[in-house]
């Protein structure tokens, strides 16, 4: 099974786009989400188009990641408009 059976180059780009956002939402990290995805591009594994959307995934769940962080200051108003402002 090649890795990037699942992303050929007919695959919608929004599959893409989902699993970079589910893989930096799992591992909460862009940087190790986006090294993995450069080298299978490297490897030959996932094309580089696929991989571009991949990317922009990663870094999507980035800020979906800092908003789910921040709404566990729902307690406090105050905070969570501070907390809120500050992940997006």
């Amino acid at each position: 099974c090649r890795a990037g059976g699942l992303l050929s180059d007919e695959t919608n780009p929004v599959a893409g786009l989902v699993i970079g956002e589910l893989a930096t939402a799992l591992i909460q990290s862009s940087s190790t989400t986006t090294s993995i995805i450069v080298s299978l591009v490297g490897a030959d594994a996932v094309s580089v188009n696929s991989g571009i959307y991949l990317v922009m995934g990663a870094n999507i769940g980035t800020s979906v990641t800092n908003t789910i962080v921040s709404m566990g200051q729902m307690a406090d108003g105050a905070q969570l408009e501070r907390a809120f402002a500050g992940a997006t």
